[in-house]
């Protein structure tokens, strides 16, 4: 249908709306200025336009490879079936909205006098899907009419309200909240206390000034693979609010990196350190909190050399450029956790094993159940890479979390040997218990080993203390 086709049909239903007697004409009340009534009229489903800029799939738009044919000629039939196929996509409850429009619609859409359809976008395509499987027999769809007059910056502040009230439990997901929030300031003129009022932000001005910035970094973060990152991988299911914390606990360290000695280059090795976490599943607040500090040069490269086959590749692969599997000079024995708060290595080295470290991590993920290739060359199994890295940023992170729970650098030693003290004392008393067991047989060797390797670590210990002790006497004599 033309666009003069679509202003004639409308113009006719509102015409036919004014006819009918007064307790027979529908209305909504729209959150436009203080308030405005409008009409509500019955369209034939071809009518409406699904709307391009719709906030609700921005990011999957911003990532589709025809975005450019959408921003061009976002009405033509190629443009509405790429934004009906990320409509579907974009609602996370779409099976259960399309069952209740079975019965017919509980709220109507709203649409302009030309016919963008501003609010119930998922609606109208999920209602053209059942009438094209014979689901249901009306093919019409309920829509309150927007005043000629209504310009387009009221038209993105009424998507930002109506798009955000709950619809079948869908909320946004926070990529499309801040992009909502970008093109309000953009594109609508409105300033970050307007923005707060209207979208009742908490905190206000200073708030949505946060919610800009966050945009802001996750285009940063997403161009610090070497293969740019789209927008929607930084989409999670679930708790919102867990998401907008972690990003903004990741702003303000940024801020500060950023704004010390490293500068942008060391602020960038953050982000990416904290994207190999995010990347790989441990996106929870309390687990991406961890991720601080050198950890995954210090941790996660190292945990991945002690193993053995997919681990051990990806651990040459990446090419360190410490040798993962003996400590530098002056270190404490591998695998005790007894670490304070050392200086940051080098960073020129470091940052290129961390960035060889995301870009597998990424190209596994996309691999999906292919292989991957790593930098020298070896193809793997991309399952087997994303679980082994995935275990291993675990128990980084974990090392981390001890760290910094075995209280300042100089106690840290004595705490966590005061720990692991009584942890041998439990295991003297389990293995008193079972050692005369003919049961035990079977898991004899494997405590032996165990043992010797405690007794490794021991023996270290004890020469870096002598090491120390022999330091102290010479500054003493000198």
């Amino acid at each position: 249908m033309t666009e003069a086709g679509r202003v004639q049909s409308i113009a006719q239903a509102l015409a036919q709306y004014r006819e009918q007697s007064a307790g027979t004409q529908d209305s909504m009340r729209i959150p436009l200025g203080t308030g405005l009534t409008v009409e509500v009229v019955e369209l034939p489903l071809d009518v409406p336009i699904l709307n391009a800029a719709s906030f609700r799939i921005a990011p999957l738009l911003a990532d589709h490879p025809r975005a450019d044919l959408v921003a061009s000629d976002p009405e033509s039939p190629e443009a509405q079936q790429i934004i009906g196929d990320l409509v579907r996509r974009a609602h996370r409850h779409a099976d259960e909205l399309k069952d209740s429009l079975i019965d017919g619609q509980d709220q109507p859409g709203l649409i302009t006098r030309k016919g963008k359809l501003i609010n119930g976008n998922t609606r109208c395509v999920l209602l053209r899907d059942l009438v094209a499987e014979g689901a249901v027999t009306f093919n019409t769809f309920r829509v309150g009419v927007l005043p000629a007059s209504v310009n387009n910056a009221q038209e993105l502040e009424l998507e930002s309200v109506l798009q955000q009230q709950r619809e079948h439990k869908d909320e946004y997901n926070l990529v499309s909240e801040l992009m909502m929030i970008k093109k309000l300031h953009d594109q609508a003129n409105m300033s970050d206390a307007q923005i707060a009022r209207r979208l009742r932000i908490s905190s206000g001005a200073k708030k949505v000034a946060e919610y800009r910035a966050m945009l802001d970094l996750m285009e940063r973060a997403r161009r610090l693979a070497t293969e740019s990152l789209p927008l929607s991988a930084f989409i999670r299911e679930g708790d919102a609010r867990n998401q907008r914390q972690n990003w903004l606990e990741l702003l303000g360290r940024v801020k500060d990196i950023d704004a010390g000695a490293g500068g942008r280059p060391a602020g960038d090795d953050h982000i990416r350190r904290w994207l190999v976490a995010f990347h790989l599943g441990h996106d929870s607040v309390h687990r991406l909190r961890h991720a601080v500090g050198p950890w995954v040069e210090r941790d996660v490269l190292a945990d991945l050399a002690e193993g053995e086959g997919v681990p051990a590749a990806v651990a040459v692969a990446v090419a360190t450029p410490v040798n993962a599997t003996e400590a530098p000079p002056g270190a404490l024995p591998p695998g005790l956790d007894l670490l304070g708060d050392e200086p940051t290595p080098t960073p020129s080295a470091d940052a290129a094993a961390v960035r060889q470290l995301l870009d597998i991590a990424v190209a596994a993920k996309r691999a999906g159940d292919g292989d991957v290739t790593l930098p020298d060359g070896t193809n793997l199994p991309a399952g087997d890479v994303r679980d082994s890295l995935q275990a291993s940023v675990g128990r980084g992170l974990d090392a981390v979390k001890r760290r910094a729970s075995a209280g300042s650098r100089l106690s840290r030693p004595a705490n966590v040997l005061a720990q692991a003290r009584n942890n041998l004392s439990d295991a003297q008393d389990a293995l008193d218990d079972v050692i005369d067991d003919p049961l035990f047989d079977s898991q004899r060797d494997n405590v032996s080993a165990v043992v010797d390797e405690l007794t490794e670590l021991l023996n270290g210990l004890s020469l870096t203390l002598g090491r120390g002790e022999v330091q102290l006497a010479d500054n003493d004599a000198g």
